[in-house]
C-alpha cells in the first residue's frame, strides 16, 4: 500500500471522526449511525497505520494488492450501510401510507360531524 494512500486514509478517517463527533454534540445523528461510522473510521485508521493488516488480509483473500483490499472493504461497508438505510426508508414509506390513510379517514369523519352540526342548526332555525 502506497504512502499516499495511507496518508489519505488517515486524514479521511480523522476528518470523518471529527465530523461525526461534531454531529453527536449537536444531537443531529442517531447513536446507532454514529457507532457505525466511528467503527468504520477506526477500521480505516487501523488499515492505514498498520499496513501489515491489509497485506495479510490481501494474501488470505487472494487479492492482488492491499490497496484493492482497502477499497473492497470500504465498498462493502458502504453497501451494508446503504442496505440498512434502504430498509429503514421502506419501513418509513409504509408508515407514511398508513398515516395518510388514517388522516384521510379522520378528516372524512370530521367533515361528517361538521355537516351534521350544520344540518341540526338549520333545522333549529326552521323550527323557530
Amino acid at each position: 500500500m502506497s504512502v499516499i494512500l495511507r496518508i489519505l486514509l488517515i486524514i479521511a478517517s480523522i476528518c470523518l471522526m471529527c465530523w461525526i463527533l461534531h454531529k453527536i454534540k449537536k444531537l443531529k445523528v442517531k447513536m446507532e449511525s454514529a457507532i457505525y461510522w466511528i467503527i468504520f473510521c477506526f477500521c480505516l485508521l487501523m488499515l492505514a497505520v498498520f499496513p501489515q493488516i491489509s497485506f495479510s488480509l490481501a494474501n488470505i483473500f487472494g487479492v492482488m494488492s492491499p490497496s484493492n483490499l482497502v477499497f473492497l472493504i470500504i465498498i462493502f461497508a458502504l453497501l451494508i450501510k446503504i442496505f440498512t438505510l434502504s430498509t429503514a426508508v421502506s419501513q418509513l414509506e409504509e408508515k407514511i401510507v398508513v398515516l395518510a390513510a388514517e388522516v384521510a379517514v379522520r378528516s372524512q369523519a370530521q367533515q361528517k360531524q361538521i355537516d351534521t352540526l350544520k344540518c341540526n342548526e338549520e333545522q333549529r332555525k326552521t323550527n323557530k
